[in-house]
């Protein structure tokens, strides 16, 4: 009996266990805290029944969503996360170097102007899919869609993406303002230096400098710093962008002076590069400060968002192309280049232009630069050795009657309407050289914007891929764009003391004072080595020393050394690291269009120097500093920059040439001497200032400048006009010196 109720107590132990795992086996498993289970229990609830009175409620648990950063829940991506998916490196070979492949158009244009004078208008045409006249329907259709895929991808976790898939990404912008320093040194590479060296040029090596340059929609600055870096004040450069938030700020720079670059904005003061009015004044201003010659070559880099709209970028970039290329037909010299940035080269419109610009140019070329990220659309356009405006003036004309026209279009009753041809399509499929370039350059450029847009969204998907090429490639390009691998380093502070510390040795120097002359016998001294000094008139009396030294220890700081101490001169620029000599000269001017009332304005006339920026002249002879001061001046003065102190050089003529012009004259008064200038204001028709004394200072090739500047001797003319007629005392001087030339020749 005992037995047999054993055995029934194990098979009613085993039936209950066999119950408990039937039960498990229906309900799923749960992770509930047993206490919180009981309650629910105690409620009515019975495990694998829904909660609610009819149990209505879900049986299976809620499930987590795996979602990525920000994305918000729910999101479902086609091109969502997958980690396992990885990219086929070999589908991408970067390289450091580019292939520029040039477009020769020796040939002017041989068409009959009245064939493309005929702009075509229509509704505003925005379906970019039909364009396709220029490159391969289904490599066109292939980069839009490719495109369209990042309508729906995070754009923080796009760009992180990017810094990992770009192999030119970690390049990045060195010790430069931005990135676009560095593209345009890689352009500059790429093309040979023809922008950084174009002074090597053939067409403009005997040019005595400065060279010039602009730089244009292309705030806050970084091409022209990269030319000031590479050149420093042997070039000069002349800006032009909006006002605002995307102005220049080549003051943040921390590797080159501002002070050669002037940044004008145009007649409507908003430096928009689309107003006819902007374009003319720009280009008015900067053929006056070249001469009427000029820049060498103009950079431009103009662009604005087009977020959610990346596919029309072409279409809605086309004024700022055409506003930008009619200023470079303007504003280049005979044989100078130019470089801007384009999107897209899919419509009529863009690709007409191009065709214009190749018939002023001999050779031009489309160009992606490494530094360009390959996932986009940007390209540039180079154009080389400009055939002059003279040369183009049918094609200048016509540039600025479209950009007359677009505008108005802008700005009227008119902006449903747009220009969508400007060359027709049938010109541009007869010149087969032409059509040929432009179809591969498309073809080849959309295809590796496919490949490296297909290689983003891998990216993206999978975040532990990487392109481990990139630090190699950053190092190559560095080498072969010459650029040095240093990190950005805010500028040291630099004060008067560290500049003499680098240029002097003995400092008792800057407190020499020239030796004055009374009579003629005290000029004896010189008589018998007159071919061997020059002179300057100046504007010193005896009793108002205005000639001093100038030290520029950074843009607007500057010091004069005045009663042995220095002082800050407000409102003049020079390049860090400079120590000239010069006079402060309160300049007489008329302008063109007033009566003959003069006008004042000071300028800073440089004498003699000893140190130009990171050049030391100490130990130059005088020649080489004349022509070196010369080059300094023109490159710093801007007649443009308001309210700041002009600089010219002083002209330094031979003493011997006195006899014959003395460039010294009574003004209208007939009470004080005048000396004419150079003219250098915008608008005027004559420049003067008084002279009171004259410098003579000794200039043979064995004159360094602590000699020469030791042995200068000073003729004050006030000085005798209370004792006699001046004008015979300076007459006296002239004969004693003549006299003295012919003993010479005679001896």
């Amino acid at each position: 009996m005992e037995k047999k109720e054993a055995e029934d107590n194990v098979e009613s132990s085993w039936q209950e266990l066999a119950f408990k795992d039937k039960e498990r086996e229906l309900s799923p498993p749960t992770f509930v805290d047993s206490k919180i289970l009981r309650m629910m229990k105690m409620m009515g609830y019975h495990s694998g029944l829904g909660l609610g009175k009819n149990n209505q409620g879900i049986i299976q648990p809620v499930t987590i969503d795996t979602q990525f950063q920000r994305e918000g829940f729910g999101l479902k991506v086609e091109n969502g996360r997958n980690i396992s998916e990885t990219w086929d490196f070999s589908l991408d070979d970067p390289s450091p170097t580019e292939q520029v492949v040039w477009l020769y158009c020796n040939e002017m244009l041989v068409v009959d102007i009245n064939d493309i004078t005929c702009p075509k208008e229509e509704k505003s045409n925005i379906n970019i899919e039909e364009e396709y006249n220029f490159c391969d329907k289904e490599i066109l259709h292939d980069v839009i869609a490719a495109k369209n895929i990042f309508d729906e991808l995070d754009l923080k976790d796009l760009c992180q993406a990017r810094g990992r898939a770009n192999p030119f990404e970690t390049v990045r912008s060195v010790f430069f303002m931005n990135r676009a320093s560095l593209k345009i040194a890689n352009i500059d590479a790429a093309t040979g230096f023809m922008f950084s060296n174009i002074d090597k040029n053939p067409h403009h090596k005997d040019n005595t400098g400065p060279y010039y340059f602009a730089d244009v929609c292309a705030g806050p600055g970084g091409f022209t710093e990269y030319i000031l870096w590479r050149r420093k004040w042997h070039f000069k450069g002349f800006g032009f962008t909006l006002r605002g938030e995307n102005d220049f700020k080549l003051t943040d720079s921390v590797c080159t002076s501002p002070v050669t670059f002037l940044p004008l904005y145009g007649a409507c003061g908003d430096g928009n590069v689309c107003c006819p009015k902007n374009i003319d004044d720009f280009t008015d201003k900067v053929l006056f400060e070249t001469e009427n010659k000029g820049v060498h070559f103009m950079m431009s880099d103009g662009g604005f968002s087009v977020e959610g709209n990346e596919n029309l970028q072409e279409i809605l970039s086309k004024n700022i192309y055409i506003c930008q290329c009619l200023m470079s037909l303007e504003i280049l010299r005979k044989h100078g280049h130019f470089v801007t940035k384009v999107f897209d080269m899919f419509t009529c419109f863009s690709v007409g232009l191009l065709y214009l610009m190749s018939k002023c140019f001999e050779k031009v070329c489309i160009l992606k630069p490494n530094t360009s990220r390959p996932a986009n659309s940007e390209r540039y356009i180079i154009c080389s050795n400009y055939k002059g405006r003279e040369n183009v003036q049918i094609i200048r004309t016509y540039l600025r009657k479209l950009v007359d026209r677009l505008w108005e279009m802008k700005n009227g009753a008119d902006s449903n309407f747009d220009i969508t041809e400007i060359v027709p399509l049938s010109i541009l499929k007869r010149d087969q050289k032409f059509y040929s370039y432009i179809f591969n350059s498309n073809n080849r450029i959309a295809k590796n914007q496919t490949i490296n847009l297909q290689k983003l969204v891998t990216f993206y998907r999978n975040p532990l891929l990487i392109d481990h090429r990139q630090e190699e490639l950053r190092k190559r390009c560095l080498e072969y764009w010459q650029i040095p691998d240093k990190p950005k380093v805010p500028v040291s502070k630099y004060v008067v003391e560290d500049l003499l510390e680098e240029t002097l040795h003995n400092r008792e120097l800057l407190f020499v004072q020239s030796r004055k002359i009374s009579c003629l016998a005290d000029f004896k001294e010189i008589g018998e080595h007159l071919e061997e000094w020059h002179y300057v008139p100046m504007q010193c009396r005896e009793n108002t020393n205005i000639c001093n030294f100038y030290a520029g220890v950074g843009f607007s700081k500057v010091y004069r050394l005045q009663y042995n101490k220095w002082v800050r001169v407000k409102n003049l620029q020079l390049i860090r690291g400079t120590l000239l000599y010069g006079e402060l000269v309160k300049e007489k001017y008329y302008a063109k269009d007033s009566s003959d009332q003069p006008q004042y304005k000071y300028s800073l006339h440089v004498i003699d120097a000893l140190r130009l920026g990171d050049l030391n002249l100490a130990d130059l002879d005088f020649e080489q500093r004349k022509n070196l001061i010369q080059l300094y001046c023109k490159a710093v003065n801007h007649e443009f920059r308001t309210n700041t102190i002009r600089i010219r050089y002083k002209c330094a003529n031979e003493l011997l040439s006195l006899t014959q012009n003395l460039c010294v004259s009574k003004d209208k008064t007939g009470e004080s001497f005048i000396t004419p200038l150079p003219v250098l204001g915008y608008k005027v028709k004559e420049e003067c200032y008084e002279v009171n004394s004259i410098l003579f200072f000794k200039t043979n090739n064995d004159q360094s400048f602590h000699s020469s500047y030791v042995l200068r001797i000073q003729f004050f003319i006030n000085k005798i006009i209370a004792r006699k007629n001046t004008q015979l005392q300076l007459q006296s001087l002239i004969d004693f010196i003549k006299n003295e030339t012919t003993s010479c020749e005679k001896a």
